[in-house]
This record gives C-alpha cells, sequence and structure tokens, in this order.
C-alpha cells in the first residue's frame, strides 16, 4: 500500500484529478454550445429580405460577409458582353463603382466579364442577402452577409472566449504535467549540456564517455516530461477548432472581419475595406488571441516551461 501510494504520488495527477479535467472540458463545451447554438436559436434575429435571380453569370466578392460601409470589390463572368450593369442588394438598388476611375457605372467587356467594380454595403440590418448583377438580358447572383455582431461587440466576443479556452488549457497543465519534475528536468540537461560542452573544449575522453553513458537516460527523461505537455496539446487542440466552429456560424461565416487594425500586417492584415483601418478576420483574431493570451496565462500561473 505504501509503494502504491508513493507512485500516485510521484506518477502524476490522480483519479480525481482525471475526472476534474473531464468535467471542465465538458463544462465549457455545454457552455459554448449554449452560448453559440441554443442561445442565437431561442433569441429572435432580425431578418433579411432576399430576392433570386436567374444565374446565368457567376458573381464573385472579394469577402462575402462585412458590415455596413465597408467597400466590396467584386468580378462577374459570363454576362452579356459590352453592357451597363446595374445592382440590387436585397430588393434595393446598388449603386456600383468604377474602382479605377471612380466613375459610377461599371460594364461588361467584350467577353462579358467584369473587373475593378465595387460598392459600398449599404445601411441595413443583419442577415443574408442577394446580391444581383444584370447585363442586357443576363443576370448574376451571389449572397453577401452582413454579420450579426461587428467590431468592437466581435471583437470582445472573440477575445473573451480566447481567454476562457487560454485558462482551461492552463487548468489541464497543471493537473497532467508534473510541473516540479519538468522544471527539474530541464535543470538536470542544462547542467548536463554544460558539462559536456566544458569536457569538450578541455577534450577529457574519460569524462566524455562517462557523459555518454548518461546522456541516454537524459534523453529518456526529457522524453518522459514532454510527452505530457503532448497530451495537454492533444486534449485541447480539438475543442480549439470546434470552438471556431461554433463561432464561425454565430458571428456570420469562417472569413468574417470582427477587428480592426490600424497598421497593415501581411497576410493577417492586409485588404482595406474601410477608411483608414484594416480587417481583421475571425481565423486570425481567434488563433492570436489563443496563443497570446496562452503566454500569459502560462505565465501568471506558472505553467510555462
Amino acid at each position: 500500500m505504501k509503494a502504491g501510494a508513493k507512485r500516485r504520488s510521484q506518477g502524476g495527477p490522480s483519479l480525481g484529478s482525471s475526472r476534474l479535467i473531464t468535467y471542465a472540458l465538458v463544462g465549457l463545451i455545454v457552455v459554448l454550445v449554449g452560448y453559440y447554438v441554443v442561445l442565437p436559436a431561442v433569441v429572435p434575429r432580425s431578418t433579411a429580405t432576399t430576392t433570386t435571380s436567374a444565374s446565368a453569370g457567376d458573381v464573385k466578392f472579394n469577402t462575402s460577409s462585412d458590415i455596413s460601409g465597408a467597400s466590396i470589390l467584386l468580378t462577374a463572368t459570363n454576362l452579356a458582353p459590352n453592357q451597363n450593369v446595374t445592382a440590387t442588394f436585397g430588393p434595393a438598388p446598388l449603386q456600383l463603382v468604377n474602382s479605377s476611375t471612380g466613375a459610377t457605372s461599371c460594364s461588361t467587356n467584350d467577353k462579358g466579364d467584369i473587373s475593378g467594380c465595387m460598392f459600398w454595403v449599404p445601411k441595413a440590418s443583419s442577415g443574408s442577402y442577394s446580391v444581383v448583377l444584370t447585363a442586357g438580358t443576363t443576370s448574376g447572383v451571389a449572397r453577401f452577409t452582413i454579420p450579426r455582431y461587428v467590431p468592437p461587440v466581435s471583437t470582445v466576443l472573440v477575445t473573451t472566449t480566447s481567454v476562457l479556452l487560454g485558462l482551461v488549457t492552463q487548468v489541464v497543465t497543471k493537473r497532467v504535467v508534473d510541473l516540479d519534475a519538468e522544471r527539474r528536468m530541464r535543470a538536470e540537461v542544462n547542467a548536463f549540456q554544460k558539462e559536456k560542452r566544458a569536457a569538450t573544449l578541455a577534450k577529457d575522453k574519460e569524462k566524455l564517455d562517462k557523459l555518454k553513458k548518461r546522456e541516454l537516460a537524459v534523453q529518456q527523461e526529457q522524453l518522459r516530461v514532454q510527452r505530457a505537455r503532448l497530451k495537454v496539446t492533444a486534449v485541447t487542440f480539438v475543442p480549439l477548432l470546434v470552438v471556431y466552429y461554433l463561432m464561425a456560424s454565430f458571428l456570420g461565416g469562417y472569413g468574417v472581419i470582427v477587428a480592426f487594425t490600424p497598421i497593415p500586417i501581411p497576410i493577417i492584415a492586409g485588404a482595406t475595406q474601410h477608411a483608414g483601418v484594416y480587417n481583421v478576420s475571425l481565423v486570425w483574431w481567434y488563433f492570436l488571441s489563443s496563443f497570446a493570451f496562452s503566454t500569459m496565462l502560462g505565465r501568471l500561473l506558472h505553467t510555462t516551461p
């Protein structure tokens, strides 16, 4: 019994701790599903009137979801050639602008294509709208979504969710990883590497032979401790993706804009669609927030290696 108790005290978390971790993860998923799925289904949402049209042409936007006032670039193909283009946003007329000349009209080329055309998202309630382009007797239709929540509300929602998920990750880390053993292992590895460098510089062959015999044991201990970190990553990565999916469904799409930055950031925030600011989509803001707050919480809770 004493040997078993000793193994439990040295072998990591107890059965109760494992159950606590499971309950915490299940509780988090229940709360998030309730917040992002059940609550939107119960609370009435404003609905948008949509129109339908025969879709002979193919219409695309540089982003299919944004807030009112954003400038949206569009392209279209397979419309009637050499025709002026009119547009509607839901039931209302939509003003098109030539992004190169500033003219308040766009037209198809001799192949029936449109490029370099834009429009500003009109003021409307949240929802999905049909944007219909008409050129002569042909038309094309695409869907555009005005999200229910816009910055700064969406920014706060995503950031708060990232903080909560980061907190759960750190709690799991404290329960799963033997932090004291990890610190001892790192100190031992550092001391071993320092001793090995000194023996190498001194060309002490006898010392190097002794260290070589110890090296395998040190590596095995290092691997054993690292496995616990890998378990935490495996356990928390799936909820990270699940939460991302739930937020995308709740906020209006995987590429929905949830934050703005005053400076361009390559790949992350490089498309200007609002005066003086750059867009940051859900995927980038969520994963950047998760990484940043996990790092800060790790330092505060002393779980960082």
